[in-house]
């Protein structure tokens, strides 16, 4: 009986004893994998805060996106509205920079020289009230170089004399329009020099609030029956 006892006890102990590799083999495949995933668990925190990073940063392009294209808008709407009043009026004067020695503008240059801005100081003098009168600036430029440069002169020059009526003489900008004829409109011939000199010459157009009841066509064609 003892024996038998004995022998149960060293079954016990030796199965005991074979079990202890296992459990410590378990535990440290436990350890292993802990440490496998806790990079990746850091590594998915990363990827989540560039998610949240990114979503603000659309949200805020998003909100100028939009704050641009509302001012975009209101521009388009402001330019049609200056275009449609001008169907309302009539021509009442114009005045051509660029004719008169020391008023024009030199080979691509857009800045206005003292004599030019003294010369629109003239022509506004002259108006005497433009209380609600319309400006059209047209640029022209002579034929030399490529026409898409010409016609992108012809819109600096023009903007530079819109800047002096709004800047320097306190015209509203609504009131101010610019349009760029490039080389297309020649006064003089261009394959002379004094010829190319004329050409390259701002137009300014005033228009007034029609009298009649006389259907307006469009103020540039008016404007070219009035000149010629």
């Amino acid at each position: 009986m003892r024996s038998q006892i004995v022998r149960k006890r060293l079954y016990i102990f030796s199965f005991g004893v074979m079990l202890l590799p296992s459990i410590s083999g378990c535990m440290a495949t436990r350890g292993w994998v802990q440490k496998q995933i806790t990079p990746i668990q850091q590594q998915l925190a990363e990827v989540e805060g560039r998610q949240d990073w990114t979503a603000t940063t659309i949200e805020r392009l998003t909100g100028q996106a939009a704050q641009t294209k509302m001012h975009l808008d209101k521009t388009t709407n402001k330019a049609e509205l200056a275009l449609k009043n001008l169907e309302h009026l009539r021509l009442e004067r114009d005045f051509v920079l660029g004719v008169k020695d020391g008023t024009n503008f030199a080979v691509n240059a857009v800045e206005l020289t003292p004599a030019a801005q003294h010369a629109i100081d003239g022509f506004l003098h002259a108006l005497n009230n433009t209380d609600g009168a319309i400006f059209v600036v047209a640029g022209h430029t002579d034929n030399l170089g490529p026409e898409s440069y010409n016609y992108a002169l012809g819109q600096k020059r023009a903007a530079s004399v819109a800047r002096y009526l709004i800047i320097q003489k306190g015209i509203h900008p609504l009131r101010v329009t610019t349009v760029s004829y490039g080389e297309q409109d020649p006064l003089a011939d261009n394959t002379t020099p004094r010829g190319r000199h004329r050409n390259r010459r701002v137009e300014i157009l005033v228009y007034k609030e029609n009298i009649t009841s006389t259907p307006g066509k469009h103020r540039l064609e008016l404007e070219r029956q009035y000149r010629r």
